[in-house]
This record gives structure tokens, C-alpha cells and sequence, in this order.
């Protein structure tokens, strides 16, 4: 069993290095095409997804972010195979239904997640749309379940608001690019995703003087810094050199053509070494 640089956060360790749901869940933020062989390749059939927390437990990976009842099937899965991964939810603030009875499902979930962290999509509309308030009773509701409570967003901006109204939360889940086709709207166009170097430096400010620990997560530009080895490397390296020592980054897992858990995982052992 390999290990991997830690921080503690509250009574829990994690892992420097985290990994996100996007490729299980056939998300690839870059084409339709790998949309779809992603969706194949981590089908529940094919049983990849679980191997792939197996992998990452084997290379000192010990929390996994994600979201949704298919992922919480994988960690189910997971568990009853020995794993022991840690998670932390995605709340999607009832996205199509009800708050409450997503977050009872979330906490029905074996293994119980470590932490919640309310969706940055949804926290980025309502601070565009003047709006913020309209979180507070499912924050509450969050910080009742007695553990670790986190606010997600794609703009430094919405961060800010969160900083300035005191939000009781114990970290913040940040994207590094905005994404955001329509920046002033927050809507996400999967089709024409933005991913400006420009938005990357100006979260990573945000993150090295936040209040909290941050979660920094689509580093690697959803593949767009992977096209050899070197770029990705250097991207994780800047990524690390961008944080404060008491944060993580998150990033997907692509097991199909090569080791990617392996891969990254030495490299973040030699980055922070």
C-alpha cells in the first residue's frame, strides 16, 4: 500500500490528491465522443468503477468527492467489496426534487460521507441572481448533519460574497475555470465550456488567501492539459505550487488506456516530496 502527503481536516486525513466522479459518470467537460466511451467503459456491468477506488486506496487515495445515486452505488459497492474510501457528497440542493429528501439519501448511503459540500453550479446562480439567502435554510440543514460542511463555486466572486456573509462552512470546493458559457447567467453549456488560464490564476488567488481549506478541482482543464504526460505533470505542479499547504486537488480518474491513478499519484508523491 502506497501513501500519499496528507492535511487533517477536522477529525479526518485525506489524501492530497482526491478523486472526483466526472469520467464514471461519462462527463468528460470536453467531447460527446468521450462522453460516451467513459459512460461504457465505468458501467456498473463492467465493474471498472469499483476497480477504480480500488486502485486509488492501493496508491494512498483515501477520499473520493462524489455525487449522485449512481456514485453512491459505487461506493456502496466499494465497501462491500473491503474498501474503506472516505467520500464527501455532492449536494445539489434538490436540482428536480426535494432538499430534504435528497440529503436524507445522502446520509442512508453506507459508508456515511465524511463531508457535504453544497454544488457550486447552483450556489453560482443564486449569487448571479442576487439570491444567496435563498441557501441559507439548506446550509442549516447541512451543518445539522455534524459533518464537515463545504460551498462549491466556479467564480472567485461567488467565494466572496460567501466570505463576506460569514457562511458557516469548513471548506470551499473551487473550480479553477469558470466553464460557464454565459458567465453573467451561470449556465453551463456542455457544447462550449470556457477554460481560461486567466479564471485558473485568479481562483488560485482566491484559494491561497481563503479563510478555509479549499478543494481545488478541474486542474487538469477536463483533459485539455493532457495531451502528453509533461502537460499533465506540470499542470498538477502548478496546481500545488497555487494552494496553500492546507488544501487538495480533485481530479477525475481515467483508467481505460493507462494507469492514470498510478501516474498521478507518483507524481504527487514527488511534487510534494
Amino acid at each position: 500500500m502506497a501513501t500519499l502527503p496528507t492535511v487533517s481536516w477536522g477529525e479526518f486525513t485525506l489524501s492530497r490528491l482526491l478523486i472526483g466522479h466526472n469520467p464514471l459518470k461519462g462527463q468528460s467537460h470536453h467531447t460527446r465522443e468521450l462522453d460516451a466511451e467513459m459512460a461504457e467503459w465505468y458501467a456498473p456491468e463492467a465493474g471498472h468503477d469499483v476497480e477504480v477506488l480500488e486502485r486509488c486506496e492501493a496508491e494512498g487515495i483515501n477520499t473520493a468527492q462524489f455525487g449522485a445515486p449512481n456514485m453512491h452505488s459505487v461506493l456502496r459497492r466499494h465497501k462491500e467489496g473491503g474498501g474503506t474510501m472516505q467520500w464527501i457528497a455532492t449536494f445539489y440542493d434538490g436540482e428536480g426534487g426535494d432538499p430534504v429528501a435528497e440529503l436524507d439519501a445522502i446520509l442512508a448511503v453506507d459508508p456515511k460521507p465524511i463531508g457535504l459540500y453544497y454544488y457550486g453550479g447552483r450556489l453560482d446562480q443564486l449569487f448571479l441572481q442576487k439570491r444567496m439567502q435563498d441557501a441559507d435554510e439548506n446550509l442549516k440543514r447541512l451543518r445539522d448533519t455534524g459533518i464537515l460542511v463545504g460551498a462549491g463555486s466556479h467564480l472567485p466572486e461567488t467565494f466572496a460574497e460567501i466570505e463576506s456573509r460569514g457562511w458557516d462552512v469548513d471548506f470551499y470546493e473551487a473550480c479553477v475555470y469558470s466553464v460557464y458559457a454565459d458567465r453573467t447567467t451561470g449556465r453551463i453549456d456542455r457544447d462550449n465550456e470556457v477554460f481560461d488560464d486567466v479564471d485558473r490564476e485568479k481562483m488560485f488567488e482566491f484559494i491561497r488567501g481563503a479563510s478555509k481549506p479549499c478543494i481545488a478541482f478541474k486542474v487538469l482543464a477536463a483533459n485539455r492539459k493532457c495531451e502528453t504526460d509533461e502537460g499533465v505533470r506540470a499542470a498538477l505542479e502548478h496546481a500545488y505550487a497555487s494552494i496553500k499547504d492546507t488544501d487538495v486537488v480533485l481530479a477525475g480518474m481515467w483508467q481505460k488506456h493507462k494507469d492514470q491513478v498510478g501516474q498521478n499519484a507518483a507524481w504527487v508523491r514527488e511534487i510534494l516530496g
